[in-house]
């Protein structure tokens, strides 16, 4: 019988992403830099997941780390910046004498890949049509249709990027890694900031950190959280407060 150990939950199934970060958005555990091996190993996962190699009930990846603590930065990141859909995948390491192997599991495999290539086909389109634009004018763009397609979920049950891009509601979470990938997937760095139960983001914009709320400016109405500086985030008591 295999002994896993589960890496990271699905945040769709927390208040919001694990980490610390201070008022000022700094985070404890940045992962801010495209890390192109676990976008790859992420591209394993999707097609382990659609091939459904399984064992013992769980799908085996293939995937194999030195040590375990490089099994959850992979987990983190999985979650943080791959996996788009909204069926929930569990990521596990075994010990292989001394390895780290990583297995998949997930009720319905193919519900997962497909929701995850809804959400890619669309943020593709979007970042398509603002391809001709400079970095500023893309990060406003993506703030627009993010402000513009996605209404906040006052139930507060969708909370994956899924509900945000393709059934347009969601809680702040949505908003974050709805604007965090369209950036990405652009070339733009930016980060999610989140303290308490809240999320924004911050983009890297003209030599300096420009950081927005769009949940809290789609619900209030207006722009007040639209590309502030850093010394306007540190003096906001609005998120001084969470």
């Amino acid at each position: 019988m295999l002994v896993l150990k589960k890496i990271y939950l699905q945040c769709s199934r927390q208040k919001h992403p694990p980490g610390q970060a201070d008022v000022t958005g700094q985070l404890s555990c940045q992962m801010s830099g495209r890390n192109t091996r676990f976008e790859g190993l992420g591209v394993a996962v999707m097609d382990a997941l659609k091939e459904g190699r399984e064992n013992s009930g769980f799908i085996k990846t293939g995937i194999v780390f030195d040590s375990e603590e490089e099994a959850f930065s992979f987990g983190r990141y999985y979650y943080r910046y791959i996996y788009l859909g909204k069926e929930e995948v569990t990521l596990y390491s075994f010990d292989e004498h001394g390895k780290f192997a990583i297995y998949v599991s997930c009720e319905n495999p193919q519900r997962a890949v497909s929701e995850h290539r809804q959400v890619e086909d669309r943020l593709s389109e979007v970042v398509q049509e603002c391809r001709a634009l400079g970095e500023r004018e893309k990060a406003e763009y993506f703030y627009d249709w993010v402000y513009k397609n996605i209404s906040y979920d006052q139930t507060l049950e969708n909370r994956t990027i899924y509900d945000a891009v393709i059934n347009g509601s969601s809680v702040c979470w949505g908003y974050v890694s709805s604007y965090l990938m369209l950036c990405r997937n652009a070339g733009l760095v930016c980060e999610p900031v989140y303290a308490g139960d809240h999320a924004w983001n911050r983009t890297w914009i003209d030599g300096e950190w420009r950081y927005c709320d769009i949940t809290w400016d789609k619900s209030l109405g207006g722009s007040r959280w639209k590309f502030l500086t850093q010394k306007d985030m540190d003096l906001d008591s609005m998120h001084n407060n969470l």
